[in-house]
């Protein structure tokens, strides 16, 4: 008798591989378009009623604590943690009434109760802890207690350690990881309907040489490309993992290429070239993998084409020739001057630096008062050696990422991810949850060797093999 996974709204996708799937009831590929769908009219529901969002995120949340109170195995809890993510901008730009940190803390509540429910298969990695350990100091540095300068500066390398513990401990298989992928686009999909549905319902729409908010559904374009980033991320993966449904594959390709087009149209370039760096990261080990190696290029000759001789010159004219002007240009909209404001402060405080929160007011010195865009030189400006200390930690373990032994399409999604959130963090600090979750992903055990490597080599001539079907046991 063969075990099934009982499926949930979450685990879209069965545990077991390739059979279970295809003797469900309910078709897989009919089920993930379905619950697209649904992401869809979510989307429309919450654009008539915005006070839904406040329903939709307390509802998300204890579906989250429902799967780890019933659920004994992680991949349906792991799935809710990308539905989790992908949901984050849907309720902050809708006003939900949540913290504004709500996806970190509960990605740092829940999955801290993840590391004590799910017993680890593998020893659970805590190197990630003296980094965030060695931020604390400057807490003390503070006038008065500021939850919130500690929740914007910390929260994120917290999720961070909680993440990478956590899924440090699990074998993440291919279904599983489909799962994930597909639930974090999911999410992504309904923020992209409410952006499509303010694009559709505006009277004009004025293109600069600025980030447009109307087209980033009135929230932040920072980070609402970042976002559509992550989802995108999630897509490209998703199509170079997929080989048995072919036109849910195609489907999700779409979606990619339709994100990448709002990502543009945002005018935030921080998303478009957080997934570009991400991307080629990552296809430098697909291309080294046999049964990847055609997928990738296949499918990434016909993203370049398309963009190149269709999409992009086409979104160029309805823009009026502003999309490449905006896209060519190396205004770093005052990151720069932030990043040199921070590198003043950190020599000007180089032990315990000036506190969480309070390099925003020295940034005036070149640009103006505002809050860290670059975490980096945050880390240095407000931590001081402490930060600096913290900094070359995050770079050995990122680099061991580079160099273990794994094979080419795990390594390939790892350091995808591991990218995507270094890159992030580069533009965006840790301003959203998804850079602590996809660190987290990049240090689980994931098992998607390909079949090829998984067959054994037989030094036999063909003639005289015996087919694996034929063997007695």
């Amino acid at each position: 008798m063969i075990r099934t996974q009982r499926l949930t709204s979450i685990n879209l996708v069965p545990a077991e591989s390739g059979g279970a799937a295809a003797r469900s009831t309910f078709p897989y590929a009919l089920r993930i378009l379905l619950f697209f769908a649904f992401q869809a009219g979510l989307a429309v529901l919450l654009q008539q009623f915005p006070e839904l969002a406040t329903v939709h995120a307390l509802l998300t949340l204890a579906i989250g604590a429902l799967i780890l109170l019933t659920s004994h195995e992680p991949s349906a809890f792991i799935s809710w943690m990308g539905y989790l993510v992908g949901s984050e901008l849907l309720w902050r730009g809708l006003g939900a009434n949540v913290f504004w940190e709500t996806c970190k803390l509960a990605l740092i509540g829940f999955g801290a109760l993840a590391i004590l429910k799910y017993k680890p298969v593998f020893k659970l990695n805590w190197n990630w802890l003296p980094y965030f350990l060695l931020l604390i100091p400057s807490v003390f540095l503070l006038p008065g207690f500021d939850r919130e300068a500690i929740s914007f500066a910390l929260a994120g390398p917290l999720a961070t350690v909680v993440l990478t513990v956590f899924l440090s401990g699990q074998k993440i298989r291919m279904e599983q990881l489909k799962s994930f992928l597909l639930t974090g686009l999911g999410a992504v999909i309904s923020f992209s309907i409410l952006i499509l549905i303010g694009i559709i319902n505006a009277e004009t729409i004025e293109f600069t040489g600025s980030s447009n908010f109307i087209t980033s559904a009135n929230t932040g374009p920072n980070q609402v490309s970042s976002l559509l980033a992550f989802g995108a991320l999630c897509a490209v993966l998703y199509v170079m993992l997929e080989n048995e449904h072919k036109f849910l594959r195609a489907v999700v390709f779409l979606m990619a290429v339709g994100l990448v087009v709002q990502i543009m149209l945002t005018y935030s370039r921080g998303g478009l070239w957080t997934l570009v760096a991400a991307i080629l990261a990552g296809g430098i080990f697909f291309l080294r993998d046999q049964r990847s190696r055609i997928s990738f290029t296949v499918s990434a000759g016909i993203l370049i084409a398309l963009f190149y001789l269709v999409l992009f010159p086409a979104l160029d004219s309805w823009t009026g020739n502003t999309l490449s002007a905006r896209v060519s240009s190396l205004d770093t909209t005052g990151r720069i001057e932030i990043v040199r404001s921070d590198l003043e402060v950190f020599q000007e405080n180089p032990l315990l630096g000036v506190g969480v929160g309070q390099s925003n007011a020295y940034h005036a010195l070149y640009f103006r008062v505002s809050n860290a865009h670059t975490e980096y030189s945050r880390m240095l400006a407000e931590h001081g050696i402490f930060g600096l200390a913290a900094l070359l930690i995050m770079a050995v373990l990122s680099a061991s990422k580079v160099f273990e032994k794994d094979d080419r399409v795990s390594k390939a999604v790892k350091i995808s991810c591991l990218v995507w959130a270094l890159v992030f963090m580069a533009h965006s600090a840790t301003r959203l949850a998804a850079p602590a979750l996809l660190i987290g992903l990049a240090f689980s055990h994931l098992d998607l060797a390909s079949p090829e490597a998984l067959k054994p080599k037989s030094k036999l001539p063909a003639r005289l093999r015996i087919p694996v079907e034929g063997r007695r046991s």
